[in-house]
């Protein structure tokens, strides 16, 4: 319910919102203005139509590409350099080989081996009953 009275609440103000901008938008008109440009305004006019705006962005285009491309050739160096400097880390057997497992099998068990058993080797049966106390 309480969801409801919000989602509610949020349809009527867009509502209003939407019919405010309905009421005012026949206000706004498209009228010129009839006042003469400034001398000012005319000579800036002027100056920008004699500017070659298409060779400049041409210019910009070409000098930007160039620029990315020396930019990725740069950072490809780099990539380079440090694949190398990697492989400069890395022990000379390749892939590991001279470094033990992680769960080395070294240690062979005999399945049929019956376990052995830990024998205390007490020589004075004294001092072994002293510390049992």
């Amino acid at each position: 319910m309480y969801n409801f009275i919000l989602q509610t609440i949020v349809m009527f103000s867009l509502g209003a919102i939407v019919y405010l901008v309905a009421r005012t938008s026949p206000r706004v008109t498209e009228t010129t203005a009839s006042a003469e440009p400034s001398r000012y305004s005319q000579y800036l006019e002027k100056f920008l139509k004699k500017l070659p705006l298409e060779k400049m962005d041409a210019f910009f285009n070409t000098a930007f590409g160039k620029l990315l491309r020396n930019f990725k050739i740069a950072v490809m160096k780099l990539d380079n350099f440090l694949n190398k400097k990697l492989q400069d880390l890395k022990p000379a057997g390749g892939n590991g080989a001279d470094k033990p497992a992680l769960f080395d099998n070294s240690v062979k068990i005999d399945a049929g081996a019956e376990p052995a058993l830990i024998v205390e080797n007490v020589e004075n049966k004294e001092e072994s009953d002293n510390l049992n106390k």
